[in-house]
């Protein structure tokens, strides 16, 4: 090969290291990795979702936990991890706390995080909140308080709060710090965000085990 052919297929190359490299990084929205998690509960179950949990950039989610309600699980939940569009790993979820079937959802409503990710993104711009990847959690607490999804923001690992988004309509409702001290925006005076607040900071506490017990087998985080 001629050094002139050699250097007409390096675009070609590159293209193909492009595509690699995104393949390899693939993300998926909230609805996508629904549909390839459903497979794996039983069909009675499949619309029947009460946590869905992911992390990654600002911009997108790499990974999601699915907790499935499942009357034939001690907890009446079921988790399944999905990763670059495919089911790595499903188990009971141990949390601590018994899931409700009156607090599950349809997740196919909801056919992507991304506006709520550039709601919150809107936000960090505003209040100068600095942030290179996120932890979105979505789940119905109560029957009479607001479906929201609550957007962790942070960087190098560390939290610099949550910011709280409508899951109908995409706006901010209210943002809290890291340390837990609520501040709301003008969107929204609701006095129920201090009630999900404490709600989801109970669920976190199991999802963190939850996530222990995915990588290493052991559960100490809630003992």
């Amino acid at each position: 090969m001629t050094s002139k052919s050699f250097l007409s297929t390096l675009p070609a190359l590159g293209v193909v290291l492009l595509s690699a490299l995104a393949s390899a990084q693939e993300s998926a929205t909230v609805n996508q990795a629904f549909q390839t998690a459903r497979q794996a509960v039983k069909p009675d179950v499949q619309t029947k979702v009460v946590s869905l949990y992911g992390m990654g950039t600002p911009a997108a989610i790499q990974k999601w936990y699915i907790i499935f309600y499942d009357p034939t699980v001690a907890t009446h939940g079921r988790a399944v991890l999905v990763e670059n569009g495919k089911i790595t790993k499903t188990y009971p979820a141990n949390g601590g706390a018994t899931y409700s079937a009156q607090l599950s959802f349809d997740p196919s409503r909801i056919t992507s995080e991304g506006p709520a990710l550039g709601a919150a993104q809107g936000y960090a711009a505003r209040h100068h909140i600095a942030y290179d990847s996120v932890h979105a959690l979505l789940k119905q607490t109560a029957a009479d308080k607001p479906f929201r999804w609550r957007v962790e923001l942070l960087h190098d690992g560390k939290s610099r709060g949550y910011v709280y988004v409508n899951a109908l309509d995409d706006a901010v409702a209210s943002y809290s710090g890291p340390s837990s001290t609520r501040k709301s925006s003008p969107a929204s005076s609701d006095s129920s965000d201090q009630g999900f607040g404490s709600d989801v900071k109970n669920t976190f506490l199991g999802i963190g085990g939850d996530l222990e017990e995915f990588f290493t087998g052991d559960r100490t985080v809630d003992k």
